[in-house]
Order: C-alpha cells, then structure tokens, then sequence
C-alpha cells in the first residue's frame, strides 16, 4: 500500500524563485491568449460574474475585466494578490479579490461562470479536492459554466517509460541558473509526486509537491458526485480529448 501522502510547499513553489525562472514565460501576449481561450472554450459572454480561483497575480482576472467581465479573484497567497491588485490600479480595471484558500470557497450561486486553470486542482487527498470542487459547484447559479483545465494523465508517459519511471524538466536562465523539475508518476495512486531544484547564484532550494492525474470518464464522474448537471472533456481547442491531448479540459454545468 502506498503510504506516501499529497504534500505541497507553497511558499518555496511560489516565491522568489518562482519569479525568476515561471513569470517571464507568462507574458501578456500569452495572458490574452490563455483568456480568450476560456471564454471560447467556456462559451462565456461579457457581462457574466466570473470567478477565478485560484487567480495568481491576476494575469487573467484583469484581462476579463477590461473585456467586460465582472470578476471575482481567489488566492491564498497575499503577495500574487498584491501583484494582482497593482496591475489592475495600472489598467484601470475593477476586480475584487479575496485572500482565500479553495478549500474555505464558501460563495453560494453567486457566478454565471467559474475558472480553475493552469493545473491548479487536485494538490489535497481525494475527499479534500472532491469537496473544492463542490464548492465551485456551489459558487454557481443554475445554468451557470465551470472550466477545469488540467495537466493529460497521457502526457508524460513516453518519457516517464524511457526514464526509469521519472520526468525531468530543465528551464534554464541566465548561464548557471537553472531549475529541474523531477516528476514521478504512482500509478497506483494516479499522482505525480515531484521536486523542483532550483539552482539560482550558488543557492540550492527544494520544493516539493505532488498533484492529482485524472482520466476522463474518473473526473467526470466526479463532477457527476459533485452535483453538475452535466459535464464534457475536450482538449485544448475544444476538440475531443485523445490520448495525444496536452491538456484535459473539462466544461461543467450546474
């Protein structure tokens, strides 16, 4: 039996260092982009009250907003929620964030729609992410739309196969800095339990984490147990989700 037990260090995933080596990938370019993809894959309108949780820096939530939104942003981490707020001073916009983690969410219908993007779900044990994602479902008014985007359970397996079980990412910045990301999958737990090493001036850091891999008929039924009246998958573009999608995206109902 499998006794090792889902565990994230938050602080060290997402300070200092992850400034360094994530957000310069995050540009705004790719921010619009990622925003227009949820509004098309959501079949979200303007006008909607949108929840984005958890929101980060808001890279997304202030973009909704100055297309028409009215957004509500979530996150446990006061210093992205800072970020956030000072980008939405800059454009003009108007979001109302909350310091909150996904697991206090207790909105009551109150959105026509609801986010949870860039692989966010799934970090808890089971009847912890079971009950997030009641909450979403009950941060919602009927009829209203929650998009779940999720890392494919089919991503890494080609290279997890042809490495001893093991997938290593390696993101390099300026010369000597480096960050590895070493992900191994439990097949009997569908997690993938990683550490990211992170290289920066001479300095070592560890942070570990683990997350959640679905299928598409295991999250649907959880949507199901949830209390969504309906529930789909598709891929990335709104396609049908196959084993060579890089994402699993799941669009439900209430």
């Amino acid at each position: 039996m499998n006794e090792r037990q889902p565990h994230v260090d938050w602080d060290l995933l997402f300070g200092d260092d992850y400034d360094y080596f994530d957000l310069p990938d995050l540009t705004p370019e790719l921010s619009s982009e990622e925003a227009s993809a949820m509004v098309r894959l959501g079949g979200f309108e303007p006008g909607m009250d949108f929840l984005d949780a958890p929101c980060g820096h808001g890279r997304h939530a202030n973009i909704l907003a100055s297309r028409g939104f009215r957004v509500v942003g979530a996150d446990r981490d006061e210093r992205f929620l800072a970020m956030a707020r000072e980008e939405a001073a800059q454009m003009g916009v108007d979001v109302e964030y909350h310091h909150l983690d996904l697991r206090e969410m207790d909105f009551a219908g109150e959105f026509d729609a609801a986010v949870s993007w860039y692989s966010s779900f799934g970090y808890f044990d089971d009847e912890t992410d079971r009950d997030i994602l009641r909450r979403y479902r009950r941060a919602l008014r009927p009829g209203g739309r929650f998009l779940l985007d999720m890392h494919s359970p089919y991503r890494h397996i080609p290279s997890i196969l042809a490495n001893h079980d093991m997938h290593v990412d390696v993101l390099r910045r300026g010369g000597e800095d480096m960050a590895v990301d070493i992900q191994e999958l439990d097949a009997e737990a569908s997690r993938l339990y990683a550490e990211k090493i992170t290289i920066r001036d001479g300095k070592v850091d560890r942070a570990r984490y683990s997350v959640r891999m679905f299928t598409a008929p295991e999250i649907l039924e959880w949507f199901r147990t949830a209390g969504f009246a309906e529930a789909r998958v598709m891929n990335e573009h709104g396609g049908p989700f196959t084993v060579s999608s890089r994402r699993l995206m799941v669009l439900g109902t209430a």
